[in-house]
């Protein structure tokens, strides 16, 4: 009777022990969690101001044929085209996730 007692207290104190090791790394995993849902979403603010940027200048007439403005104006095309997946990657992912909450 006693040796069982003592068995299980000390399978208590262990499992105490690990709960509470469990709890501070859940912690600590959540508060990193914030911080980099913090530095995405100002990163999609940056973004997206980017995007209003190349849009407005991709959209400029040109009045010169030199290739190498031509092919200025159509890396600015496609990295529009890329910022713009990107955001709307990471908008959609975060909408998914409010969801699933």
């Amino acid at each position: 009777m006693i040796i069982a007692l003592i068995f299980l207290s000390i399978i208590s104190l262990c499992s105490i022990v690990g709960l509470y090791y469990s709890v501070k790394k859940n912690i600590q995993l959540f508060e990193e969690l914030e911080s980099i849902n913090s530095q995405l979403e100002s990163s999609i603010e940056e973004l997206d101001y980017l995007h209003k940027k190349i849009d407005k200048k991709s959209k400029v007439e040109l009045f010169s044929d030199e290739p190498m403005i031509r092919e200025l104006v159509e890396d600015m095309k496609q990295a529009k085209k890329i910022v713009m997946s990107i955001s709307e990657s990471f908008t959609t992912e975060k909408e998914d996730n409010t969801k699933s909450l």
